[in-house]
């Protein structure tokens, strides 16, 4: 199973997808140092692009009803993840990505809690700063993986 890092990709592509298109794997773009995924269909990007929207989504309805419902988007990558995971490395790769990154919002938004009383940062972070990476990093990965690109979220703690 290939591993992407950053700009790099280490190892080989041990399973096949069984695409119309050819064993699935990677390509790097020596000007970018970007991997690119080789051998996927349609049905894998747009689906892979949904692991990102799905949770951004989901964290907008968060944002709009006072973060009452935090718990959801990490639910919804979660689902969308192990929906597809054995059908794609690529859809393993992003689904794992998307729910790392929504796992680590809710990790940064307990982390803004104590600076609240600290030293009254927190309040920024929570309302504008967290949501603002939330939107932003959703959008950005999905439409990397809707061009079939490999892609590595920002302030991101990879716990799976």
């Amino acid at each position: 199973m290939s591993v992407y890092v950053g700009a790099v990709v280490i190892g080989d592509k041990s399973k096949n997808s069984g695409s119309s298109e050819g064993p699935e794997g990677y390509t790097v773009d020596p000007t970018t140092g970007r991997a690119k995924a080789t051998g996927l269909t349609e049905g894998h990007r747009v689906y892979a692009s949904w692991c990102h929207f799905g949770p951004t989504i989901a964290a907008a309805s968060a944002i709009f009803t006072s973060g009452v419902t935090f718990i959801v988007p990490p639910l919804v990558a979660l689902a969308l993840w192990q929906i597809k995971n054995s059908d794609s490395q690529f859809i393993d790769d992003h689904g794992k990505e998307a729910l790392n990154f929504q796992i680590s919002l809710i990790l940064l938004a307990l982390i803004c809690i104590p600076l609240i009383f600290a030293c009254g940062i927190g309040i920024p972070l929570l309302v504008v700063g967290i949501p603002a990476l939330a939107i932003v990093g959703g959008i950005m990965g999905g439409v990397r993986a809707h061009k079939g690109e490999f892609f590595r979220y920002p302030m991101c703690i990879r716990v799976l």
